[in-house]
């Protein structure tokens, strides 16, 4: 791969990841109870409000707090992988690979020392 190619790779598995991390973040949530609430990225404000039960009056407390979960996970996991995706793309190529995509000869990479 030369580095050019490289270079347009890390930049799609950041991409990837970001818009990703993007589109998670942007769809609208359940909090407890079914109650339906915006997006964490929009704010997390309650789409309705609760008529009876536990959540009567408490509606933005639970929608903020599934929204700051919903935020945390969409962090870890983009980041994890857009570092595994980069790591893919930068480390050297194997053998194997090299035998698969290269076109090589066997007999030229696993070289014997007789």
């Amino acid at each position: 791969m030369t580095p050019k190619d490289r270079t347009i790779a890390v930049g799609l598995a950041v991409a990837i990841g970001l818009i990703g991390m993007l589109s998670f973040a942007l769809l609208p949530l359940k909090a407890a109870g079914g109650l339906k609430c915006e997006s964490p990225l929009k704010g997390a404000d309650p789409k309705e409000r609760a008529t009876q039960g536990y959540l009567v009056g408490r509606e933005d407390k639970a929608c903020s707090t599934k929204s700051g979960s919903r935020i945390t996970i969409v962090g870890i996991v983009g980041v994890v992988f857009i570092a595994f995706a980069v790591s893919a793309v930068v480390l050297p190529e194997s053998n194997i690979e090299r035998i698969a995509f290269g076109g090589e000869d066997p007999e030229d990479v696993y070289e014997t020392n007789n």
